[in-house]
């Protein structure tokens, strides 16, 4: 019985650690984006940057997301907050714009090293969408991120962008 209850316990915690490196494969640093469809207008975006920062012993992090405009302004664009749900096995995912938008979703494994995130988004008006971002991990300091979208849950993922993000220290 006891061999059982450790063996169980192995397996949980094989799992857990899991889902705290992917929590917090972003923590530390700065990661950047250039634009690569940057349109040279003053209100468009050159670069995008992302921080995040760790909360509750590994188990949450709280993340902000900037845009450097042509223009030299900096505006923030989103709060992402994570959080491991253990009943689930995934980690919950809260985000809010500065436009008055909202998503929640959820992160999971993508071929087991990489972060599959869905979530539904709400705008300021109502309107709800679906996102779907896949982070391919490229090692610590490097991320290649594809994004889909549709409309209503039963229509298919339409490819909407892809960017890179590298870290810095």
């Amino acid at each position: 019985m006891t061999l059982m209850i450790i063996s169980l316990i192995g397996h949980a915690q094989e799992r857990e650690p899991n889902l705290v490196r992917m929590l917090n494969h972003t923590v530390g640093g700065k990661w950047v984006s250039v634009n690569e469809k940057n349109s040279g207008k003053p209100d468009d975006f050159k670069r995008f940057y992302m921080e995040f920062r760790q909360m509750a012993n590994e188990q949450s992090v709280w993340g902000n997301i900037m845009g450097l405009k042509n223009s030299g302004d900096t505006l923030q664009l989103m709060e992402v907050w994570n959080f491991i749900n253990p009943a689930k096995k995934d980690i919950l995912l809260v985000q809010r714009t500065s436009w008055g938008e909202t998503s929640i979703g959820n992160i999971v494994p993508y071929k087991g090293q990489h972060l599959d995130i869905q979530f539904k988004s709400t705008t300021a008006e109502g309107q709800e969408y679906y996102v779907r971002d896949i982070h391919y991990v490229i090692g610590d300091d490097k991320m290649k991120a594809e994004t889909f979208q549709k409309a209503a849950l039963s229509d298919d993922w339409m490819p909407t962008g892809t960017s890179l993000w590298k870290r810095i220290k």
